[in-house]
């Protein structure tokens, strides 16, 4: 993949992992249930077909006993061939990564930035993934995706809830991986003197219906609704010039390793 100074990390790239996990586990799924299915079509095949015999004796209408027949083994296997909700939740998550990173491409012509996605950070004794990474001459973020669309989304003062559930050890844990990389970004570009210290923010794209008192920010990071992400991500004081932001981006693209 060519690095940010002769191309672009592209959103085409984000959540890949993703859906090559999502396609990998349907064919597994797939190929499990194709043979559950045929080694228990010795009873319900005979069952539906019996049960479609006995309508149509019991109607006396050949034709009615056909098509109960056809309808039960076609309810039989809807039902066996449904893919599980974990498999459809993977690639939701895939396609809200997606859509974040086609928001974030839009700060490359409006404001200077570079985006990363779908990496993996493996120099630290506690490696992580990367989801997005954005390089701008005001800051550098680490952005997360959440595809919460159907979960109770609750945001209680400075408390994040996902189904009752509190995310401070989430959010915890995305504090010190920005830490972890902006120190790893400070050294790897050290060559620039303007770049200086790196931090890193926080930000978590949120995916979900209704969610409302975004921007807003919750265990050390930025919680907001996808549309809002630009905004955030555009603050009016200027850091690092266009020729240290590219030095930073690039050492960035050095240190992450595609997922």
């Amino acid at each position: 993949m060519p690095g940010l100074g002769a191309g672009e990390s592209g959103a085409r790239t984000a959540g890949s992992f993703l859906r090559s996990e999502y396609e990998d586990g349907r064919r597994q799924w797939a190929a499990r249930r194709r043979r559950a299915v045929f080694l228990s079509a010795l009873w319900w095949a005979p069952a539906a077909v019996a049960f479609g015999l006995l309508a149509g004796i019991g109607t006396h209408f050949a034709f009615f006993g056909v098509l109960v027949a056809v309808l039960a083994l076609a309810a039989v296997m809807d039902v066996a061939f449904q893919r599980p909700e974990s498999l459809d939740r993977i690639k939701a998550r895939a396609a809200a990564e997606s859509s974040t990173a086609r928001t974030l491409e839009m700060l490359k012509v409006r404001g200077g930035g570079h985006t990363i996605n779908d990496r993996y950070f493996g120099a630290s004794a506690d490696p992580f993934e990367v989801e997005h990474l954005v390089v701008t001459p005001r800051g550098v973020f680490l952005v997360d995706s959440k595809e919460w669309r159907g979960f109770d989304v609750r945001l209680l003062g400075t408390e994040l809830y996902v189904n009752h559930v509190h995310q401070g050890a989430a959010l915890t844990e995305m504090v010190a991986h920005a830490q972890t990389l902006g120190e790893a970004l400070s050294v790897a570009a050290a060559a620039d003197e303007e770049v200086g210290v790196v931090t890193i923010s926080c930000v978590l794209a949120v995916h979900a219906d209704g969610l409302t008192g975004t921007p807003r920010v919750m265990g050390g990071a930025i919680v907001v609704r996808p549309e809002q992400l630009l905004a955030v991500l555009r603050s009016p004081d200027l850091r690092w010039s266009a020729r240290a932001t590219r030095h930073l981006a690039d050492a960035a693209e050095s240190l992450l390793r595609p997922r």
